[in-house]
């Protein structure tokens, strides 16, 4: 059980002044006068003791107040109940550890945000003004500027950029914007400015980088990842062709082929015809996709030319027991090229129908939804979910998953509806996976 020391010790104080006091004016009455001399010059003492005391405690306390209001951790507590307020140290104590927790957090902070390759800023608001909280090194060495908290100045080095987020009045927005930094060249950079409420404090976090380099970043990858596609391919056909082709070549090299050596001959010859006809198959393929004409639009009924493809598959549904339904509005007129979304429809039908092959409950539906400014075309079936790491390849050229597929239908159709200056997408959930054409109006 803990004793409250201070209260113990003024309680003391009190009833010491308070008995001397009594025997001072007891003394006084009686005409004791060196008594009363005594015990006046005890109670003044004690008195004065007790004030003392009181204003060193209070001293003692504002002293840790004001260490806590100005972040002043500092003070060295000691460990004496009777001089201090247990309390009001662990307070501090606590304070201070958070303190220290906060900062060693807001350095692992900065150094993660320092060491990303892209551009941020965090502004907060005044009230005539903004101030610079946070800079990364990046946009610092983005755009040559010093370290500072200063907008204004920050506005000498890039007046486009300051400019431009003024001129919106800082409103939430991700768009593109031109710099010209000092002399060079105006470059283009990827903006996104989002809003966030800290303690009734407005910050604004600015992301900005250099749309070259991501473009230069995503043209990298997909690169890569074609390559390595293309070098697999070539790879599995010139193997065995330099393989067959050197045992033939010593087949000759004998004097007298023996019978049996001719069928393996022509076993051999073989392989390498199906080889060769292989890798000029995915040549073609290839040419194919990278030669794609320019659409040839015009007005067409949506509705229409989806019925025309579920008759192509008419038979195929009824002999794989395939539920195909559709709710397009017949008046539904689209401007695109007819020929080249029939052949993105047939191949994302032909993807949805081997995707429900092994399905209990086979449905393949095609939907649209309208707004303003875009129509959707979507395409759902009852297949098996996908996982995670093969979504991110479904539309990488020559990627499949099937035996016998080409992988070249989910990439050739993306590339159709890019040209149809729309985008081409795939998502998921818990009980249905969809393919969605989104065309802008």
């Amino acid at each position: 059980m803990k004793t409250n020391y201070i209260t113990f010790f003024i309680f003391l104080r009190v009833v010491l002044i308070a008995t001397s006091g009594i025997l001072c004016a007891f003394f006084a009455f009686k005409n004791y006068w060196y008594s009363f001399t005594f015990f006046a010059v005890v109670t003044l003492i004690v008195l004065v003791e007790f004030i003392y005391y009181i204003q060193n405690h209070f001293s003692y306390n504002q002293k840790i107040v004001s260490a806590l209001l100005y972040d002043d951790f500092s003070l060295n507590m000691d460990d004496n109940p009777i001089k201090k307020n247990k309390n009001i140290v662990k307070l501090y104590n606590k304070t201070k550890n958070l303190h220290l927790l906060n900062t060693s957090k807001e350095i692992l902070y900065h150094q993660l945000i320092n060491a990303v390759p892209s551009g941020f800023l965090i502004l907060k608001e005044d009230e005539n003004d903004r101030k610079i909280v946070f800079m990364n090194q990046f946009f610092q060495e983005l755009f040559h500027v010093p370290q500072s908290s200063s907008w204004n100045y920050l506005k000498k080095f890039i007046p486009e950029f300051c400019k431009t987020l003024e001129n919106s009045q800082f409103t939430e927005q991700k768009k593109t914007i031109e710099i010209q930094i000092q002399d060079q060249e105006k470059q283009t950079y990827v903006f996104q400015l989002s809003k966030t409420n800290i303690a009734n404090e407005t910050y604004d976090v600015i992301f900005l980088d250099s749309i070259q380099r991501v473009i230069e970043v995503t043209e990298k990858e997909a690169w890569i990842n074609i390559m390595q596609v293309i070098s697999h391919e070539i790879i599995n056909s010139l193997t065995p062709i330099h393989s067959l082709a050197h045992s033939t070549k010593l087949y000759f090299e004998n004097d007298e082929i023996e019978p049996e050596d001719i069928e393996d001959i022509r076993l051999s010859l073989d392989t390498i015809m199906n080889r060769s006809k292989h890798l000029q198959t995915f040549v073609e393929q290839y040419r194919e996709l990278t030669s794609l004409p320019t659409p040839n639009k015009s007005k067409q009924n949506l509705g229409e030319i989806v019925n025309d493809i579920e008759s192509i598959f008419k038979n195929t549904f009824q002999s794989e027991n395939i539920t195909f339904s559709t709710e397009i509005s017949n008046q539904l007129m689209v401007d695109l090229d007819r020929s080249q979304i029939e052949q993105v429809l047939i191949n994302l039908i032909k993807n949805a129908i081997h995707s429900v092959t092994e399905s209990t409950e086979k449905w393949i539906r095609i939907t649209t939804k309208q707004t303003e400014n875009r129509l959707q075309i979507i395409i759902q079936d009852s297949g098996d979910l996908i996982d995670n790491e093969i979504i991110s390849k479904i539309f990488l050229p020559f990627y499949t998953t099937r035996k016998n597929g080409a992988g070249i239908g989910l990439t050739l159709s993306k590339n159709i509806i890019e040209a149809h200056q729309g985008y081409l997408y795939f998502q998921q959930n818990e009980n249905v996976k969809q393919f969605v054409i989104v065309f802008t109006k």
